[in-house]
């Protein structure tokens, strides 16, 4: 789960401002309240380089309100600025809490965030087909665990799942290259940390936290397993 800041937002076009937002989230408030602390955090890591190219990993934002205010300063904004904050009403569950918290953070920081819901239906098309939403909140469920997959659907400037419209030529590189190559190529590794380097910097999405899937089941039923596309197969459940 992620915030998305668009760059059809002028301020969002510096990296300073998106860092900035990434220092302003209210991450452990989010994780209680939206998540009830079941996930797996995304946020503190110590440095901006990445020690490995596990995927996903926490990335280097903790909420630090005077470094936010000190980087909006640099950016030009010491007065803040207003963006619209957009949340699906399919998925108001976790998405309205989680926005509530930001926007009363990003308040103290001089960030007016008006909250607009949108319905279900039009959303996709709305953030992810036109690409239209300043600032939203946002989920992405790869089916495979990979980070170069997870690039090419989230970060290349052409792909559907890239709310942000962000633009980075060596991402897109990075991302050809690294599509072809085996995860036991030398290369692999070197490339792929350097991926998520600049997603550290340049943070055009936000991340919060990844999800666990819990499932219940009665006592008398046997067979589970659990599929990457994070459904059911009743095919081997069975009665005990």
């Amino acid at each position: 789960f992620v915030v998305a800041c668009n760059e059809i937002f002028e301020p969002f076009k510096d990296k300073k401002v998106r860092q900035a937002i990434a220092y302003a989230i209210p991450y452990e408030d989010i994780f209680k309240t939206a998540a009830y602390s079941q996930g797996v955090p995304m946020w503190g890591a110590t440095d901006m380089s990445p020690a490995s190219a596990q995927w996903p990993q926490p990335f280097p934002y903790s909420t630090d309100l005077e470094k936010a205010k000190a980087l909006l300063t640099e950016a030009g904004y010491p007065d803040g600025f207003t963006v619209p904050f957009y949340i699906s009403l399919d998925l108001v569950s976790w998405m309205e809490p989680a926005a509530l918290l930001i926007q009363e953070n990003l308040a103290k920081i001089g960030v007016t965030a008006p909250i607009e819901k949108i319905p279900g239906a039009n959303w996709r098309t709305a953030a992810l087909v036109e690409k239209r939403l300043e600032m939203s909140l946002d989920d992405f469920a790869g089916w495979l665990n990979y980070p170069d997959y997870y690039f090419f659907w989230s970060y290349l400037e052409t792909s559907l799942f890239n709310a942000s419209n962000y633009s980075n030529p060596e991402i897109a590189t990075l991302v050809e290259e690294t599509l072809h190559l085996a995860t036991d190529d030398p290369s692999w590794e070197p490339k792929v940390k350097r991926l998520i380097e600049i997603a550290f910097e340049d943070v055009p999405r936000i991340p919060l936290w990844q999800p666990t899937l819990s499932s219940a089941m009665s006592k008398d039923l046997s067979g589970y397993e659990y599929w990457f596309h994070r459904q059911i197969d009743p095919r081997k459940l069975s009665k005990a």
